[in-house]
């Protein structure tokens, strides 16, 4: 997960930049993603799909609004912050179910 949201966040901090200097940090990002799907594949391997992507989800869900918030001074207004618990909560409603 955290290879993920490191990989958003990369894409997120060469936004506007001319190609010529975002290439190589693309690259990095696109090898994060890449981990990122080979360490998904093996979890998935132990843990149900039900369960593993939801979480997964989740989970990046989350620490992608908050690194936004902290490093690139996004907004999240108490609004946004009731929508992300719901929408985890809900996650994990569907994921835990019996």
């Amino acid at each position: 997960m955290l290879f993920n949201v490191g990989s958003y966040v990369i894409y997120r901090s060469i936004a506007g930049f001319p190609a010529r200097y975002w290439w190589p940090l693309f690259g990095a990002g696109l090898a994060l993603g890449a981990v990122n799907a080979l360490l998904f594949v093996r979890a998935i391997v132990v843990v149900p799909l039900s369960v593993a992507y939801p979480a997964f989800s989740a989970a990046s869900f989350a620490l992608i609004a908050v690194i936004a918030t902290a490093v690139f001074g996004e907004k999240l207004l108490p609004l946004n912050i009731v929508g992300l618990v719901v929408v985890i909560v809900g996650i994990a409603l569907a994921a835990y179910a019996p």
